[in-house]
């Protein structure tokens, strides 16, 4: 599948004012690129998913040969990389200028950019801002539950997940041939397993890559509780369930 597309996030609290800018510098970021490794192409950035919860846009790339697309993106992650290890830009002065405007968007209220591709992700927090090297991205097996929201099979085979523990949309990425294991999978609960990317400082799950399982799990029926028994028989004449609390907590 063709690597063109490529995910742009913000993090903390976002007004529009400063996505509006961070947008700016991210599109003047991408037509650098496209002038330095893509032959001046005029590729086309399609709006592909955003999301609220954390200012999230996701972009896929057209233009008739898809190999200048993907040269964009591979040079995107390499800006990605750059900033988060504090190391030199590659590219012109112009578009390091750029992605120096787009990281002096951290401003406290906005704690961390991230650059994410179908294949890599790159954090860039506060500490960049400060000149000090930021936390990579930590990548271990586990677990995310919450609620499968998107589904996207035209460009990138993906999903995303909206995390029950901090509300935050994840974006999860299958492998080709992948796709029936998300049959009749939209908007129900769920538990993903796979290799998951978390943020270095806060813990924070962001991508679920390398997906093992998915396990859809059923709603219960209303009134269900109803249907709930002890974990011990009881019989007429035992001792009930708050006579043993009460005698427990006082001796």
């Amino acid at each position: 599948m063709a690597k063109d597309t490529l995910t742009f996030a913000l993090e903390g609290e976002v007004t529009l004012k400063y996505f509006a800018s961070a947008l700016i510098e991210f599109n003047a970021l991408l037509n650098g690129l496209s002038k330095e490794v893509g032959n001046d192409a005029p590729i086309d950035w399609m709006v592909e998913e955003l999301y609220a919860g954390s200012a999230i846009a996701t972009f896929h790339g057209v233009y008739e040969d898809v190999r200048i697309v993907e040269s964009v993106v591979d040079a995107y992650e390499q800006v990605g990389e750059a900033l988060s290890s504090g190391g030199d830009i590659p590219f012109s002065e112009a578009v390091r200028r750029h992605a120096r405007s787009i990281v002096n968007l951290l401003n406290g209220k906005i704690t961390s950019v991230r650059f994410e591709t179908p294949a890599r992700d790159f954090v860039i927090s506060g500490k960049t801002a400060g000149g000090l090297k930021s936390l990579p991205m930590k990548y271990s097996l586990g677990t995310v539950k919450g609620v499968i929201q998107t589904l996207s099979m035209r460009k990138r085979l993906s999903f995303i997940i909206w995390d029950s523990l901090f509300d935050k949309p994840v974006n999860c990425y299958l492998k080709e041939g992948d796709e029936e294991r998300m049959r009749n999978a939209w908007g129900r609960p769920a538990v993903v397993s796979g290799r998951i990317g978390r943020q270095a400082e806060t813990g924070r799950p962001v991508v679920i890559r390398e997906v093992k399982s998915i396990h859809i799990q059923e709603e219960p029926e209303p009134g269900s509780y109803r249907r709930a028994r002890g974990v011990l028989p009881w019989s007429q004449g035992d001792e009930k369930p708050e006579a043993v609390i009460r005698r427990l907590r006082d001796g």
